[in-house]
């Protein structure tokens, strides 16, 4: 029998879905999911569907062992975290439909920037026998096929980029310690993704790269070299600590620098952080105010150095190593490798506490 066959169809009601949540019956295995960061409006617009009592896509929920004392039996939300806490924050009145989020032509309805306790007690009992459909996944499947499965399922979603597919798709060391990266204060400091880069997991990507570094030195960012990160290094990573901790104490250090006001405007990009992270590797001993002052310096240099209203300026070898790093493929090894030695050069010509 297929697995299509095994994997039984079902439709709770919110009422029993919201139940089995708040006793954990429900779980996230946060193996298998994303993070929970929808936007505002992607949540009014669920309850918005909702409350039109058009379908939502199906969740898939995999049935646990039972309890062999209690016959109580869990599962865990393979698929669709962000639409069943979403229902959960709403009937907790953690936000409001808030009217502009809501499709134009439902602007004017009585729920419009109403909390879930000001909904009519007619629109309440309406979400709460909202039917979902659901997939039970037997406790007979294993894990890893039920990886399979969801790879599977969204071989042909292009709202997938590489890193949400590996993150639903993959498990282990080397993924582990790239959310404990991005979750780290050290990490959400630097400040230089936004809530969309966060919600379709760049940030994991970027901390995937800044690991990578520690393993395999400079290579090129592409789908296929962060694919062999998690091949290489999912199922045996022993260094796993001692890179997150290197990695996370690199990030406090350019937080520090970035009080400079002149380096952050300058070097908050992810593509300059990366370039910061293999320079400190290089120069692991200079101090956070030696930093300041060369990076600050570097900026004001290719700044004057690059400014189109004096096109006969002469700009120096490394300044202008540097400028063509960052003008090409920006994520080559060639482009990476450019940008750290041209700003290195710099900074050892000009500041004797680097060398």
């Amino acid at each position: 029998m297929g697995f299509n066959n095994e994997i039984q169809p079902s439709r709770p009601n919110i009422t029993e879905i919201l139940s089995k949540m708040r006793n954990s019956d429900y779980y996230v295995d946060r193996s298998f999911q994303r993070r929970l960061i929808w936007t505002d409006k992607q949540k009014v617009r669920l309850i918005e569907t909702v409350l039109m009592e058009y379908p939502m896509p199906e969740i898939y929920l995999w049935e646990q062992s039972p309890d062999v004392n209690t016959g109580q039996q869990k599962f865990s939300i393979v698929d669709g975290q962000q639409r069943l806490s979403t229902l959960r924050e709403f009937t907790s009145n953690e936000w409001p439909l808030k009217k502009s989020f809501l499709d134009p032509s439902h602007q004017e309805e009585s729920y419009a920037d109403k909390y879930w306790k000001d909904l009519s007690a007619e629109q309440r009992a309406s979400i709460f026998q909202y039917n979902i459909n659901a997939r039970r996944i037997p406790s007979t499947v294993d894990e890893d096929e039920i990886r399979r499965i969801f790879a599977r399922l969204n071989e042909t979603d292009r709202s997938l980029n590489p890193q949400e597919m590996r993150h639903a798709t993959l498990n282990g060391a080397f993924l582990n310690a790239s959310l404990k990266v991005a979750d780290s204060q050290e990490f959400k400091g630097l400040n230089i993704f936004t809530t969309d880069n966060i919600r379709r997991m760049g940030d994991v990507e970027f901390a995937s790269q800044l690991l990578g570094y520690e393993r395999k030195g400079i290579v090129s960012d592409t789908p296929t070299s962060m694919n062999d990160l998690y091949n290489d290094f999912s199922s045996e990573y022993t260094e796993s600590e001692i890179d997150t901790k290197k990695v996370i104490k690199s990030l406090k250090f350019i937080c520090d620098v970035f009080k400079d006001d002149n380096a952050r405007a300058f070097f908050e990009t992810q593509n300059y952080v990366y370039t910061l992270h293999c320079l400190l590797d290089l120069k692991p001993n200079a101090s956070v105010d030696d930093w300041k002052a060369a990076l600050s310096a570097f900026a004001k240099a290719y700044i004057d150095a690059t400014d189109n209203s004096n096109p006969n300026a002469e700009i120096d070898e490394n300044l202008a190593d540097f400028r063509s790093g960052a003008s090409s493929r920006t994520r080559s090894k060639g482009s990476r490798t450019q940008r750290l030695f041209g700003l290195k050069k710099w900074i050892d010509q000009r500041f004797p506490a680097f060398k």
